[in-house]
């Protein structure tokens, strides 16, 4: 089904500014926060407004194309939702969102949620702490190797 046809499905019509929007959001293929989507549009089109980018990007979100990643940064950055279960690491000095694949450990924690007669509805796996090139950066400056 296209873009146009799921959002009418929804309520919503497809407005060329929308479109835009939400062609950009999904072409950037990465976490985006509301001000990179909306300096990627103003690339595209000038005249598009920060609070239309922001609006569709929470209309992304309550159509359940995306959802909000929030890290404690005080930035929400959006992720596309996918049917693929994926965890997100997080460097805490350069602020790069690294998304890793899960799958080893689904079957851990559905047993654990069966084994607790709990029903999951979905999954989030975050891992805060440093990449590599930051790690070498610290170890450089602290004269000896983080690891």
């Amino acid at each position: 089904m296209a873009m146009k046809e799921f959002l009418r499905t929804k309520g919503f019509k497809m407005t060329p500014q929308r479109d835009l929007i939400f062609k950009s959001f999904f072409e950037m293929d990465r976490h985006v926060s509301v001000d990179e989507l909306y300096d990627r549009v103003r690339q595209l089109n000038s005249s598009v407004g920060y609070s239309t980018v922001w609006r569709n990007l929470k209309l992304i979100c309550k159509i359940g194309l995306a959802e909000e990643v929030n890290l404690g940064d005080g930035v929400t950055r959006y992720d596309r939702v996918t049917k693929v279960p994926h965890g997100h690491m997080y460097c805490l000095k350069c602020k790069e969102l690294i998304e890793f694949n899960v799958d080893h450990i689904m079957d851990f924690l559905t047993v654990t949620a069966n084994e607790n007669n709990f029903l999951p509805e979905g999954y989030k796996i975050e891992i805060q702490g440093y990449c590599a090139k930051c790690r070498e950066t610290m170890s450089e400056d602290n004269g000896d190797r983080l690891t």
